[in-house]
């Protein structure tokens, strides 16, 4: 049931909401063949269905990882055909699912074929084989932006467009090595597609050290991190294309740790505290003049305490409290001027009780009963409630999460908007 439900959840998420009652039957079919390790059956039915909806995400991820385990278990000859067929349908992940509203369903798998890809393909490259390789380090660079010095082998014309990064000639001096183990040691630096320098970094057992400098495609800096000696812990600043700091603070052990401040035009829009990569402590955001919006209360990442929003004048727009999660107590808003807008009760996250509206002069104009959530003036609530809380819907989401910002920086960036 778990597993429908996320596919559900997907569909909302990529705002298919034609999908067909057969489709989604269908794609409920592909999970089931895959959760049973019929992987070829899973290919088979997957590609039937691209056919009919090429621009449908679930057939193209779930051939890419059906080929993949497949790669996993197979031998020889057909470990290659089957890695190649799971790069060639990861390449059209990202271009189906441009907006990137479902990169959960898909970046720890993206993740693990770039890693087992590159321990594959560097296995082969050192061999008088290397040939064979070429495909795989081109979909590497394709899918990852991941030009490796193996890519540049088989493609000269873009070594001319490396830089040099410090202290090391890219173009004469070992870089972007794994050892035996197929960990990253030494100097890594890549280049996008077009030339530009995506990132340099040095690696000691697969962990970044010392400073690490990403660019946007258009050359201005991404993100800056100085990582301490044994990787752990790093001091974060993210920019937008046009090198505005967008976000600051502290990772350890890719978790963030302590403050991080977020921002809006080079201005302060929001603070929050983390706990090894848990929300905890009083989040904030700001208006542009610094004033306070919003004031909330984590405990390991589940909202717990008072819940405030101001107006820009610092007067009250709404006070209530959240227990772990949990809806028990009164529910305030304000108007502007002081007077009640609202007064109500929540209980085990249910209206409960009498909620009553008042207008601008403090007059009472309605007056509803609730009964754990229900009441016999529905229809009136309905209305009451797309009024009085379309205001907090518009906030929802204001800002996004930087999570796994430490494994791809490129995807936080490009999806945050921060407005």
């Amino acid at each position: 049931m778990k597993n429908i439900l996320s596919i559900f959840i997907l569909f909302l998420c990529l705002g298919s909401y034609n999908i067909t009652t057969a489709q989604y039957k269908e794609y409920i079919k592909l999970e089931e063949l895959f959760n049973a390790a019929q992987f070829d059956k899973c290919i088979e039915q997957s590609l039937k269905y691209n056919k009919k909806e090429s621009g449908e995400l679930m057939p193209v991820l779930f051939c890419s990882k059906s080929y993949f385990e497949l790669f996993n278990t197979a031998q020889d000859k057909d470990k290659m055909n089957n890695l190649k067929n799971s790069l060639k349908f990861a390449s059209k992940i990202k271009s189906i699912d441009k907006k990137q509203t479902a990169t959960e369903k898909y970046s720890e798998f993206l993740e693990d074929l770039h890693k087992s890809s590159l321990t594959f393909g560097n296995a082969i490259y050192n061999t008088a084989d290397k040939e064979k390789s070429k495909p795989i380090f081109d979909f590497i660079a394709k899918i990852y932006q991941d030009t490796t010095m193996q890519y540049l082998f088989f493609h000269p014309d873009q070594m001319k467009k490396t830089v040099t990064g410090v202290g090391v000639n890219v173009g004469t001096e070992k870089v972007n090595q794994t050892d035996s183990n197929g960990l990253k040691q030494g100097f890594w630096t890549k280049v996008y597609p077009n030339g530009v320098l995506a990132y340099q970094v040095n690696f000691k057992d697969d962990k970044p050290v010392g400073e690490l400098k990403r660019y946007h495609e258009n050359g201005k800096l991404m993100a800056h991190l100085h990582y301490d000696d044994a990787g752990e812990w790093a001091d974060a600043k993210l920019y937008n294309d046009k090198s505005e700091l967008i976000a600051e603070g502290k990772y350890h052990k890719k978790l963030k740790h302590g403050l991080w401040i977020y921002y809006i035009d080079s201005v302060k829009a929001a603070e929050e505290n983390y706990d090894e990569g848990l929300k905890t402590g009083t989040s904030k955001t700001y208006y542009m003049d610094g004033q306070v919006s919003e004031e909330k209360n984590w405990e390991k990442d589940i909202e717990n305490g008072v819940w405030r929003q101001y107006f820009p004048t610092g007067k009250p727009k709404l006070e209530t409290r959240v227990d772990k999660g949990v809806r028990n107590s009164v529910y305030y808003t304000y108007y502007e001027n002081g007077k009640f807008e609202t007064k109500g009760h929540y209980k085990n996250d249910q209206m409960d009780g009498d909620w009553i509206y008042y207008d601008q002069n403090g007059t009472e104009i309605q007056r509803i009963n609730y009964v754990m959530g229900k009441t016999s003036q529905q229809k009136m609530l309905d209305e009451k409630e797309n009024e009085i809380f379309k205001k907090m819907e518009q906030n929802k989401n204001r800002l996004l999460d930087p999570a796994n910002f430490i494994n791809n920086p490129n995807e936080y960036l490009q999806k945050n908007g921060l407005k």
